[in-house]
C-alpha cells in the first residue's frame, strides 16, 4: 500500500510537471494578451551638465523640449494622450497604442497608462557608474523616491491603478528617452528593446510604500519627434514582444540583421503586423497574429474552436482554415480589421517531412474606408504615399504553426521573419543600378541615394517583390552577406521612376479587381521557396537548417478567385482542380508537376535561368546565385500542350518526363529545346499531328526507356 501511494505521488508530480510544461501561444510569451494592462511610462530628458555637446543632435525644438534644471513633469511631450489613453473607453479610443491593441484584439486587450516626465542630470547618472540605460533608469527611480514618490501627469499615483502581478510587483513599465545615443546611453533614436529584467531589485515609492518592479518593460530612444503618429513605430513593436515572443518572432517588416536566429528566406521581408516596424506596409495587425493570440470578433465566435473564420454565402460563420481535403470552398470576407475575417489555405506539397508547412493567408483590408488604424505606413504624414489601398492582401506563412505544446515548440527560436507577402503585382527579377547622380527621393526621409532598381522580367516562382530587400553581390563575391542587401528606394518601371517609398508597400500590392490565381499566373498559388539561414552583419550561415527547406516549386490544381462584391466585401472561391494555364508564363528554378497542367492553345511557357538570388553561394554550373531550371513531370502526372502552344527550354534548363507520366502535345504545338538544354523522356511523350519537337543540340533528347509516339505529321527535329 505504501509503495502504491508513493507511486501515485510520483505520477501526480509528473502530471503536474507535464501541465506546467504546456504552453499556449494565446497566453502570451511574458504577458497575457487580454484584459486591462495599465502601464507606468517614464519620459526621461537628460540634462548634459558634464558633456553639454551631447545635446547638440537633439537641439531641434519639436514636440518635446529640453530644460536645464532637474524636475518632474516640467516639460512633457505634447503627444502623451495621443500615445496612450489613461482610461479605456471602447467607444472613444484615442491614444495610438490603446487604439491599436484595442482594434486588433476586438477590445480583449485594453492598454492604458499614466506618465511621469523626469528631467535628470547626467552627473547624477554617472554617480552610479557608466552612462547607460540601466543606470539612467535606476537614477530616475531614485530621484522620484527622493522627491517623495510617484507624481504622474494625470494623477494616477495609487498602486491600484497599475498592472500588478501575482507577486505584488509593478507589472509593466516603459522608458522613453529623449536624448541618448547608442554609444552614450544605449540606443539611437528609433531604437529600443523589450526586457524581462528591467529595474531588477529596484523599488518605487508610491503613497508611502515601496513597490518592486516585475522586470517586464520596454525602453526606447524616441527623440524629440511625435511618436504617437506612427502605429508601426518602435513603441508598439517592443510592447508586442511581450505577447508574441523574443527576437526570433521578428517579422512583417520588423526584422533586422542583429539577430542570429534562423529564418526561412534570404532577404529581410516587408509586410504588416504588430511585430512590424520600419519596414512595414500597412499599420494594422494581421490574421496570423490574431490566430496566435486567439483574438476573435464576437460575430465569428463558435462552438467548434475555429480560430480562422470567414462567412459563407448566407452570412454565417464558417471555418476558413482549410486544406485540399476540404475540397472546393467559397468564402465571403468582410473588412479584416473590423471583423477579423480571413482565409488560410495549407499548401499540399513540400520537399520532405522535416520541411516547414506552408500556408497562404487572404484578408480584405478596407484601408481608408473602415475608420480603423489600417493604412500604409506614413500615408498619414505625406502625400507621396498612396492613400487608396483598399483590397485583398495575401501572404505566405512558413512554419511556426504550433499553438500548444512545449515551450520550444510554441515559442521556437526558428522561423524568424516567416511571413512573405504575395503582392498583386507579382514577383519579378530586379536589377540594381548605380545612379548617374545622387538623387533625393523627397518622400518621408528626404534621404539621398546613389542607387536604384529596375523591374525586369516576370519571375513568379523565384523572383522578388519590392517590399523585400534585394541582393546585389559583385562579380567577385562567392557567398552573399548582409552588405550585399539593398532595399528598393527608387523603382523604375520601364523609364518611369517610382519614388513613393515602395519598400513600405504601395497601391500595387492589393487585389482590388476580379482576379484569378493558379499555377500559371503571377503571382501563382504555388508554394514559396525557402532557404533557412542566419545572417547578421557577415556572410550567410546556412548548413544546420537545410533539412527544413523546400527548394521545389510544386505545380498543383489550387485555384483562387477573388471577386469584389461592390459593398466592400470580397468573395473568395477556392478550388483544387484548376489546371488550365491561360496566359504566357516564364518559369525558373526547380519545378515539379505532381498532378496535371494544361497549357491553353497559342499560349507559351519558357523554362529559363533564374536571375534572382536564390541561394547564398554561387552555383557551380551557372556561376550565378541560382541553379539551372528544371521541370520534372513526376510519376502519374500529365502535362498537355494545347493546340498551337509553345514550350521553350533554354539556358541550360531541362524538361524531364518521368516514368509513369504523360506529356501530350496537341496539333501544331511546339516544344523547343535550345543548344544548352535537354529533354529527358522516361515516360510517355505523345507528339500530336503537326506538332513539332525541336531539339537544337546533339544529344539534347535523351530517351531513358521512354515511349515517344508520333501521330500524323508530328515531327522530331
Amino acid at each position: 500500500m505504501r509503495l502504491k501511494r508513493v507511486l501515485l505521488s510520483v505520477l501526480f508530480v509528473l502530471f503536474a510537471v507535464a501541465l506546467t510544461a504546456q504552453k499556449n501561444s494565446w497566453d502570451g510569451w511574458k504577458m497575457k494578451p487580454r484584459g486591462e494592462i495599465r502601464m507606468l511610462n517614464f519620459f526621461v530628458n537628460i540634462i548634459y551638465d558634464v558633456n553639454p555637446e551631447r545635446e547638440k543632435p537633439f537641439a531641434k525644438v519639436n514636440h518635446w523640449n529640453t530644460v536645464l534644471l532637474e524636475s518632474i513633469n516640467q516639460n512633457p511631450p505634447d503627444y502623451l494622450l495621443r500615445l496612450m489613453d489613461t482610461v479605456y473607453n471602447p467607444n472613444r479610443l484615442y491614444g495610438c497604442i490603446t487604439r491599436l491593441y484595442g482594434e486588433s484584439s476586438f477590445d480583449e486587450l485594453q492598454i492604458t497608462g499614466d506618465f511621469v516626465v523626469v528631467n535628470i542630470k547626467e552627473s547624477r547618472v554617472l554617480k552610479s557608474g557608466s552612462f547607460n540605460e540601466s543606470n539612467i533608469e535606476k537614477s530616475v527611480v531614485g530621484y522620484i523616491n527622493e522627491l517623495g514618490g510617484l507624481q504622474t501627469m494625470y494623477g494616477h499615483n495609487d498602486i491600484s491603478y497599475y498592472d500588478v502581478n501575482a507577486s505584488g510587483k509593478i507589472g509593466f513599465v516603459q522608458f522613453f528617452f529623449r536624448n541618448i545615443t547608442k554609444e552614450y546611453g544605449g540606443d539611437n533614436e528609433g531604437s529600443g528593446y523589450f526586457s524581462t529584467s528591467m529595474l531588477s531589485g529596484q523599488k518605487l515609492l508610491i503613497n508611502g510604500s515601496y513597490y518592486p518592479f516585475s522586470g517586464i518593460g520596454t525602453a526606447q530612444c524616441v527623440g524629440t519627434n511625435d511618436v504617437s503618429g506612427n502605429p508601426t513605430g518602435i513603441v508598439q513593436h517592443e510592447i508586442s514582444h511581450s505577447f508574441f515572443g523574443p527576437n526570433s518572432f521578428h517579422t512583417s517588416g520588423g526584422n533586422h540583421r542583429r539577430s542570429s536566429e534562423y529564418m526561412p528566406f534570404l532577404p529581410l521581408q516587408g509586410g504588416y503586423g504588430l511585430m512590424g516596424g520600419a519596414g512595414s506596409a500597412l499599420v494594422s495587425c494581421n490574421g496570423y497574429e490574431r490566430w496566435r493570440m486567439h483574438w476573435l470578433h464576437k460575430s465569428n465566435r463558435n462552438a467548434n474552436d475555429w480560430w480562422i473564420v470567414a462567412r459563407d454565402i448566407n452570412d454565417n460563420p464558417i471555418n476558413a482554415d482549410i486544406s485540399r481535403d476540404d475540397g472546393a470552398q467559397t468564402f465571403i470576407l468582410r473588412d479584416f480589421v473590423t471583423y477579423g475575417d480571413a482565409v488560410r489555405i495549407k499548401l499540399p506539397y513540400k520537399d520532405n517531412e522535416k520541411s516547414s508547412n506552408q500556408y497562404i493567408w487572404i484578408e480584405n483590408h478596407q484601408s481608408g474606408r473602415n475608420g480603423k488604424l489600417d493604412y500604409l505606413q506614413f500615408a498619414n504624414e505625406s502625400d507621396c504615399r498612396p492613400h487608396q489601398v483598399a483590397g485583398v492582401y495575401a501572404y505566405y506563412q512558413v512554419g511556426r504553426d504550433v499553438l500548444s505544446g512545449k515551450d520550444q515548440e510554441v515559442f521556437t527560436t526558428n522561423d524568424r521573419d516567416n511571413l512573405r507577402m504575395i503582392p498583386a503585382e507579382g514577383y519579378w527579377n530586379y536589377t540594381y543600378h548605380i545612379a548617374d547622380t545622387v538623387y533625393n527621393m523627397k518622400c518621408i526621409t528626404w534621404a539621398k541615394h546613389d542607387f536604384y532598381h529596375s523591374r525586369d522580367a516576370e519571375n513568379p516562382f523565384c523572383g522578388s517583390h519590392d517590399m523585400e530587400r534585394q541582393f546585389a553581390p559583385s562579380d567577385e563575391v562567392a557567398t552573399i552577406s548582409s552588405v550585399d542587401e539593398k532595399p528598393i528606394w527608387r523603382k523604375n518601371l520601364g523609364r518611369m521612376p517610382i519614388d513613393s517609398l515602395v519598400a513600405n508597400g504601395d497601391a500595387r500590392d492589393m487585389f482590388s479587381s476580379r482576379t484569378r490565381l493558379n499555377m500559371g499566373t503571377n503571382p501563382s498559388t504555388c508554394n514559396t521557396k525557402t532557404f533557412y539561414n542566419s545572417m547578421t552583419t557577415g556572410k550567410c550561415q546556412y548548413s544546420p537548417q537545410l533539412s527544413r527547406n523546400t527548394q521545389t516549386t510544386y505545380l498543383t490544381g489550387l485555384g483562387i478567385e477573388i471577386i469584389p462584391l461592390g459593398n466592400g466585401n470580397y468573395r473568395i472561391d477556392v478550388r483544387w482542380d484548376d489546371y488550365d494555364i491561360t496566359n504566357d508564363a516564364i518559369w525558373t528554378g526547380r519545378i515539379s508537376l505532381k498532378e496535371k497542367a494544361v497549357l491553353a492553345p497559342k499560349k507559351s511557357i519558357t523554362l529559363t535561368q533564374n536571375l534572382t538570388v536564390a541561394q547564398p553561394m554561387r552555383d557551380s554550373v551557372t556561376d550565378l546565385f541560382a541553379p539551372p531550371t528544371s521541370l520534372v513531370c513526376e510519376n502519374a502526372s500529365e502535362f498537355v500542350q494545347g493546340r498551337g502552344s509553345v514550350v521553350s527550354v533554354e539556358e541550360m534548363s531541362s524538361l524531364v518526363v518521368e516514368k509513369g507520366s504523360v506529356y501530350r502535345m496537341e496539333p501544331k504545338s511546339k516544344l523547343k529545346v535550345d543548344r544548352s538544354s535537354k529533354l529527358f523522356v522516361e515516360g510517355k511523350l505523345i507528339i500530336g499531328d503537326g506538332a513539332h519537337v525541336v531539339v537544337k543540340s546533339k544529344g539534347g533528347l535523351i530517351n531513358n526507356g521512354g515511349e515517344i509516339l508520333i501521330e500524323g505529321k508530328g515531327k522530331v527535329k
